[in-house]
């Protein structure tokens, strides 16, 4: 894996878990690599927890090279959460932490407890007092008190997004090149250069989207509702995990985020429990 061998070893990670728990490590092992961070399952007496490390950031100037893994934003956000659906991961420490060696916060990591459950196994898997469930956890998510638009700042104090621009909350969060909010014609996209007959059905959405984007409301969602990130424990819902790329959006983002990967008769049902 890709940048790997910059971030702390096995021992290390032991480390970082003695420094946030109390507790020696049993087992630790690399479970997942996202963009923004690698994951680690540690096992230990009060566990397993869930390590997440910061993967090194890419030179200024290439793709991805502002994004960060905001675990500090992600703390307070799983904080707000957690008061009021349990449904979440729960931040033991991050390497913000006072009293952490300072040889350890060479790496911005978070230690969460491990989710109860397994993620769901995929789309088909969806039932409909599931989504109920996860329209119930999306709602407590949305009405976290938040500012601004966009990718969370990951800094102290109140949760805010990184824009005061409606219109920079979706670029913030899915990049400058997202066309009709960058600009360019729609020709010029890549993905339309390569599928040309797309430009019939896209074109006439163009004042719609802008109109979207400048319409002000915003909520704290989590953008990424795919199989994955949902866990299921006898067929109800145990937890919402990797809120890496929360950012403050129209709520319908998750609505629609949703639906993408279940289906629209799911989100039906997911609606109905989030009113």
């Amino acid at each position: 894996m890709s940048g790997l061998e910059s971030l702390p070893d096995a021992p290390t990670v032991a480390q970082i878990v003695i420094a946030a728990t109390g507790e020696s490590p049993d087992d630790l092992r690399i479970v997942d690599r996202g963009v923004t961070a690698v994951g680690w399952r540690v096992e230990a007496a009060g566990g397993p927890y869930c390590v997440l490390v910061a993967l090194p950031r890419p030179e200024a100037g290439t793709e991805q090279a502002e994004i960060g893994p905001q675990f500090e934003a992600r703390a307070a956000l799983l904080a707000a959460l957690g008061e009021r659906d349990e449904r979440c991961p729960t931040v033991i420490a991050t390497s913000s932490l006072a009293g952490v060696p300072e040889r350890l916060r060479r790496w911005p990591w978070m230690v969460t407890n491990w989710m109860r459950g397994e993620p769901l196994a995929d789309g088909s898997a969806m039932t409909a007092e599931l989504a109920r469930e996860v329209g119930e956890l999306l709602a407590h998510l949305h009405a976290i008190p938040v500012d601004g638009y966009g990718l969370l700042v990951d800094a102290d104090g109140p949760l805010r997004g990184v824009s005061d621009d409606p219109g920079g909350a979706l670029t913030s969060r899915w990049g400058p090149d997202l066309w009709p909010f960058d600009g360019r014609p729609l020709a010029a996209h890549p993905l339309v250069q390569a599928a040309p007959e797309l430009v019939l059905a896209v074109a006439g959405l163009r004042e719609q989207l802008l109109a979207y984007a400048k319409a002000g409301a915003g909520a704290l969602c989590h953008t990424d509702l795919n199989p994955g990130h949902i866990w299921v424990e006898d067929g109800h819902l145990a937890g919402l995990i990797d809120f890496g790329d929360a950012a403050v959006l129209p709520p319908s983002i998750d609505i629609a985020s949703f639906a993408y990967s279940y289906g629209w008769p799911a989100a039906e049902a997911l609606l109905e429990g989030y009113t």
